[in-house]
C-alpha cells in the first residue's frame, strides 16, 4: 500500500465503490509487470508533477494492491470529483512486451501472456464485485470517464475484424 499522505494518495474515503474502471499500462516494455509498476507507483509518492494512481496492478502471475479499495485515487482523469476516480476501483493490467501490432509470431507471444493477466484480472473483478456488492454494469473502461475518451484499456479495445478500436467487442 502506498504510504499515507503521499500525493498520489488523495485518501479520500467513500462508504460505497460504485465501479471497477479496467485500464491497460501502456508500458510496452519487457519487464513491465505488476512488480515493476508496484515499485513505479511507491517512487512518485511524492511527485508534485503527476498525479496518477490506481488500486491494483496486475500480471499474468500477481496482482499488487496499491491503495485502499474505499480511498479514491488518480486514474480515470475525470478529475477530483469525478465518478470514475471517486466511486472506482482501479485496475491496471500489464501489456508488457506488446510489439506495437496485433498481428505475427510477437503478437501470439504477447497474447497467451495477456491472456493470463486478463484471467487474472477477471479473478480479480469478481473478488471486487462480490466483496463490494457491484453488478456488471458497474464495470467501466477508462475510456467512460475521461472527457477526451481515451483509448484505454487499448489492447482490450481492439478488434481484429475492423482493425479498429470498440467499446464493447474486442478481441480479447
Amino acid at each position: 500500500i502506498v504510504p499515507e499522505h503521499s500525493n498520489i494518495r488523495p485518501g479520500k474515503v467513500v462508504d460505497k465503490k460504485k465501479y471497477i474502471v479496467i485500464h491497460n499500462t501502456g508500458n510496452y516494455s519487457p519487464g513491465a509487470t505488476a512488480k515493476t509498476h508496484s515499485i513505479y507507483l511507491h517512487n512518485q509518492t511524492n511527485n508534485v508533477d503527476r498525479l496518477a494512481s490506481w488500486h491494483y496492478t496486475v500480471d499474468d502471475k500477481e496482482i499488487y494492491h496499491h491503495i485502499p479499495d474505499n480511498e479514491n485515487a488518480w486514474h480515470a482523469s475525470d478529475g477530483a470529483e469525478g465518478e470514475g476516480n471517486t466511486y472506482g476501483i482501479a485496475i491496471e493490467v500489464c501489456v508488457n512486451n506488446f510489439p506495437g501490432t496485433y498481428e505475427g509470431e510477437k503478437y501470439e507471444a504477447f497474447l497467451q501472456q495477456f491472456m493470463r493477466a486478463t484471467k487474472n484480472t477477471a479473478y480479480l473483478v469478481a473478488k471486487l464485485m462480490i466483496e463490494n456488492d457491484i453488478g456488471m454494469d458497474g464495470i467501466k473502461q477508462h475510456y467512460d470517464f475521461a472527457p477526451d475518451k481515451k483509448n484505454c484499456p487499448m489492447q482490450m479495445r481492439y478488434t481484429s475484424a475492423t482493425g479498429s478500436y470498440t467499446r464493447d467487442d474486442g478481441d480479447v
